[in-house]
């Protein structure tokens, strides 16, 4: 079925709140264009690859010797070489990256870079149903709200005065950079997934640390099971048809994904019987079906929720019941 597909994408895509599904460098509005050194990701987190370039191809400098050292240790193997690649250090201990190059004349010029990787953790909390039985998380789908939580570690963690910038797509949050906001709750935008981007700067402007994820958004999906007087209901979903053995069985409809707003005050929650409405008497997603036909006849049983402004916000079914 799609929901256990969907489950088994969210014990390894969700994990470590997105983690495989994550980007460590931003758009080029985020990077720096000045000749020096330029890393990627222009900021590491703790232990991570880092590919460091020379960006200097001023007439002047072509043809010079390049050597490099990281913490005044001459890195032997990167001799001349406008590009290395190193590991970032502990979290909050600065790398001095140094490069000297020497041209035909002897002269020197030497280029230098701090590295201060810091882990920035990024919480994702999409406000859409699912049941409490469900072992996977939940989804955004378009409409629906989200919870973002930003964690930045080491001596900034929960400090009260840096500075972040939060990005959908190409999309501000709240307009710019706000001091003091790790936590935002927005829409999620059009399309099969989106982009959350956060940059996270002191006050004066110095940029700690940057991350973006690459959110999956899905629709809505509609799973029906049987409830039991006795044990409640059932964690097996119904496969397309139910047999029904006594003279009446009582079946949830649970809408995958749906925005809980919505869940808890639908517009419309409707369900028919052979394609006639019927009315139901206190849960909106609980029907109970009685024995009408004669022994190996079906009809059908369909349930419709959604939202009259928001239309992507919406799910319907329709299983066989057998009698």
């Amino acid at each position: 079925m799609r929901i256990l597909t969907i489950a088994l994408v969210l014990c390894f895509g969700f994990s470590a709140h997105f983690a495989t599904a994550q980007f460590d460098q931003f758009t080029s509005s985020f990077t720096n264009t000045e000749v020096g050194i330029h890393l990627m990701p222009p900021l590491p987190q703790p232990g991570q690859s880092v590919t460091a370039t020379l960006s200097d191809y001023r007439s002047g400098s072509v043809g010079s010797s390049i050597e490099w050292s990281l913490n005044g240790e001459v890195l032997e193997t990167s001799q001349n070489q406008r590009e290395i690649t190193f590991t970032a250090g502990a979290d909050g201990q600065s790398q001095l990256l140094e490069v000297l190059a020497t041209n035909n004349t002897g002269a020197t010029e030497l280029f230098q870079k701090v590295i201060t990787p810091h882990y920035l953790d990024i919480i994702i909390e999409p406000q859409t149903r699912v049941p409490d039985f469900y072992h996977g998380r939940s989804l955004p789908s378009i409409g629906s709200l989200v919870n973002a939580t930003a964690l930045v570690s080491g001596e900034y963690l929960n400090a009260p005065d840096l500075v972040y910038t939060w990005r959908v797509g190409q999309e501000v949050i709240e307009g710019g950079p706000v001091s003091g906001r790790n936590k935002v709750t927005f829409t999620t935008p059009r399309g099969k997934n989106f982009t959350l981007s956060l940059q996270v700067a002191k006050r004066d402007g110095t940029i700690i640390a940057n991350r973006s994820l690459a959110v999956p958004s899905v629709a809505p999906e509609l799973v029906f099971y049987e409830v039991n007087t006795l044990h409640g209901m059932s964690k097996v979903a119904i496969n397309n048809s139910l047999a029904l053995i006594g003279n009446s069985v009582a079946v949830r409809a649970e809408p995958y994904y749906l925005d809980s707003r919505i869940y808890n005050n639908p517009m419309v929650a409707q369900w028919k019987v052979a394609g006639v409405t019927t009315e139901t008497a206190n849960n909106p997603y609980e029907a109970t079906i009685e024995r009408t036909g004669a022994s190996g006849s079906r009809t059908s049983l369909q349930f419709h929720v959604r939202d009259t402004k928001q239309v992507l916000q919406g799910a319907q079914g329709t299983i066989q019941v057998s009698f």
